[in-house]
């Protein structure tokens, strides 16, 4: 609240933001219990908040000698002398630093901004903070992030293409719908329901390298999606459920 009140002078606005912190909890019990610390998980001010106590991580590494403030001259001339360059790529509470050093400096770095966050009352959790190379590859708001070498050549580049989890759960969830949909709807519900989840994952997924992704998305979706539709029609043959199905004479 300290560092709200830093760039919001409205006493209204103050004063809504501590009603929501305080507002407390209602339990599966149907207990008001009171919140005394923390946001409510799921309160929409919790993404608010969390960027302003992150904040204070994006002034230290803006502030660190080879941070993004760094002129192209000066982090040349630590590269030469050995010393790390930072960037730092942050979204709400998930962040990744970029460190071009050692294993050490990133462990010294991190035990900097563990302190850096104790001052917000915030600390690094154990499981979820990773330390490992870019050949190595790391998952990153869906993404698969990982240095390979290009097919046919001798260079390396960094792919960015979905995790392995993200693909999981679009495929759980296109199981999920197809399961939800009983076999004595039309099938039009079911392409209602399947293609607004698979059209908003694959537009996220878009700009990587998710072409044999979406290959695999596609099939399993055709599959399930037919095995449904066998389930409706148990006595038709696959030439009337075709022609009824689909649009054109064979797809």
């Amino acid at each position: 609240m300290a560092r709200v009140r830093q760039r919001v002078a409205d006493r209204r606005v103050l004063s809504l933001v501590t009603a929501f912190l305080k507002s407390g909890i209602l339990g599966e019990d149907r207990q008001l219990r009171k919140t005394n610390a923390g946001t409510p998980q799921g309160s929409i001010l919790s993404p608010l908040l969390s960027n302003v106590a992150l904040s204070v991580l994006d002034e230290y590494i803006a502030g660190l000698p080879g941070g993004p403030r760094s002129s192209t001259t000066e982090r040349a001339r630590r590269r030469r002398h050995g010393l790390p360059n930072y960037r730092l790529v942050r979204y709400a509470d998930d962040w990744c630093l970029v460190i071009n050093g050692t294993k050490a400096d990133a462990e010294a770095l991190r035990d900097d901004i563990a302190a850096v966050l104790s001052t917000m009352g915030l600390r690094l959790s154990q499981d979820k903070t990773l330390i490992t190379h870019i050949d190595e590859g790391l998952d990153f708001l869906g993404w698969r992030l990982q240095r390979h070498r290009k097919r046919g050549t001798s260079r390396h580049y960094v792919y960015t293409y979905p995790a392995k989890k993200s693909l999981r759960a679009v495929v759980v969830k296109v199981k999920t719908l197809c399961r939800q949909v009983g076999v004595n709807q039309p099938l039009d519900d079911l392409l209602r329901r399947l293609n607004p989840a698979m059209r908003g994952w694959c537009a996220y997924f878009r700009p990587g390298v998710s072409s044999v992704t979406f290959a695999y998305l596609s099939h399993y979706a055709w599959q399930t999606v037919w095995r449904w539709i066998r389930r409706k029609h148990r006595r038709s043959t696959w030439r009337a459920i075709q022609s009824r199905s689909c649009r054109s004479g064979v797809q």
